[in-house]
């Protein structure tokens, strides 16, 4: 395994430094946490970058918002990406991905959700792409996986990964092995008193998906879990075309934050980037409350609301003040 994870990193690294070297530009301005003497924690989420073989512009997209991410005075304690992060799970596909994500970013506290589009898209063997997605992952993250779900503990906070467990294209299958792991951990993370983060490529569902598993319990343990601790759930995989945040299941009493699709683009004739392309989140901790702000790392701009010129921004007040 160590052979062929050094093969991987060495193509990587030399196919992704000649791509590179006509997509970076111009990146933005150098940019911080609101309040960088009272932030406790930061880090960035990116969705759905959809790297593809044969798409250049788009590669480009995604090379300039990861630059720009690196622009931030106040470092990133962690980066995560919430799936689909390949079209097809082709491995020239994860080479531009995982390689470009090692040369500007590095691979430490590198956390990658698996999105359907990285097993295949409901198409091939699921069991040889998610074995796939495997040794990329220990190869350029470090990060030795053998379930497609696992936490990790990041400067004291938990921040788990959910991952489905069949090959389907809108459904989130939690298996019970799964979900007995994920009490446990919840369980783990409490003793703490530190808001926890869950990252999953699906949203929850407050219903059964087509197979009939009970999706649904994934917010009833979240809901249940959020009467007395805190947790904040972030999503991908919809490609909602928005400005401001959505925040679901409110009334569950905890918040699902959904994320746009990273490489948008206007179409497939123009290829120039759309108005979203670029659109990231940037998450801060602080005493008594979490900060989630919308970024567009693209342009290296903070996002406002179109109409009303508001900033796109979200605040949440912890009941554990963290210390």
């Amino acid at each position: 395994m160590f052979l062929k994870s050094a093969f991987l990193r060495i193509i990587a690294t030399l196919v992704c430094a000649v791509m590179l070297i006509p997509a970076l530009g111009n990146a933005g301005e150098e940019y911080d946490v609101k309040d960088p003497s009272a932030c406790k924690m930061n880090f960035s989420i990116l969705s759905d970058s959809h790297i593809e073989g044969n798409n250049y512009p788009r590669y480009k997209i995604f090379a300039r918002a990861l630059q720009n991410v690196k622009k931030n005075k106040s470092g990133n304690d962690a980066i995560v990406f919430l799936g689909d992060n390949t079209m097809n799970c082709q491995n020239i596909e994860n080479i531009f991905f995982h390689g470009t994500v090692s040369l500007l970013l590095g691979g430490e506290n590198i956390l990658s959700v698996l999105g359907n589009h990285d097993i295949g898209n409901g198409e091939g063997d699921y069991e040889k792409l998610q074995n796939r997605w495997f040794t990329y992952t220990e190869a350029f993250f470090g990060r030795h996986l053998e379930k497609p779900y696992y936490y990790e503990i990041v400067d004291g906070y938990y921040f788990i990964v959910l991952g489905t467990e069949a090959h389907k294209v809108y459904d989130l299958v939690i298996s019970d092995e799964q979900y007995e792991w994920l009490e446990g951990v919840l369980e783990k993370a409490a003793e703490s008193g530190k808001p926890v983060f869950v990252f999953s490529h699906f949203p929850m569902s407050d219903e059964t998906d087509t197979e009939g598993n009970l999706t649904d319990r994934l917010t009833q343990l979240f809901a249940e879990y959020n009467r007395e601790n805190d947790i904040f759930c972030f999503v991908g995989h919809t490609h909602m075309p928005m400005y401001l945040f959505w925040s679901f299941h409110s009334d569950d009493g905890f918040p699902e934050i959904y994320l746009p699709r990273l490489t948008e683009l206007y179409g497939e004739n123009d290829r120039e980037p759309g108005k979203n392309s670029g659109v990231g989140a940037e998450v801060e901790i602080y005493e008594n409350e979490v900060c989630v702000r919308s970024r567009n790392f693209y342009t290296g701009e903070w996002r406002y609301e179109e109409d009303e010129g508001a900033f796109c921004e979200m605040t949440y007040e912890l009941k554990n003040p963290v210390q």
